[in-house]
């Protein structure tokens, strides 16, 4: 992920080239669903709570495991991240994943008319 942000803001790649937004995944559910078959329908939804799980526990701010290293820091240093700071580490966390969400949407509306 950090990759791809850094390619991203870098102009030497768009994102959608390795990552699919909320219409690529919409479009591939689809593809699994018109199969008909359970097991492949299963195992799609398996991999999407486990893409989410494992996504959830990076150490972003704005998720899960960013959460986790400011309550880390707490019990190593015994002191408390300074509020300003950890909402504006949040904050620019959280910029920069609506962008990366809004650049993959854009590619994956792009894909729809090739």
């Amino acid at each position: 992920l950090a990759s791809v942000i850094g390619m991203m803001l870098l102009g030497k790649g768009a994102p959608g080239e390795q990552l699919s937004g909320p219409i690529g995944l919409l479009r591939a559910g689809s593809e699994v669903v018109s199969t008909t078959d359970m097991t492949a329908i299963v195992l799609f939804a398996a991999a999407i709570s486990v893409n989410l799980a494992v996504v959830n526990s990076f150490p972003i701010p704005a998720l899960d495991g960013g959460q986790m290293v400011f309550i880390l820091w707490e019990a190593l240093t015994g002191r408390k991240v300074n509020e300003k700071l950890q909402d504006t580490v949040t904050t620019a966390a959280v910029l920069l994943l609506l962008l990366l969400s809004l650049s993959t949407t854009v590619t994956d509306v792009k894909s729809l008319f090739r």
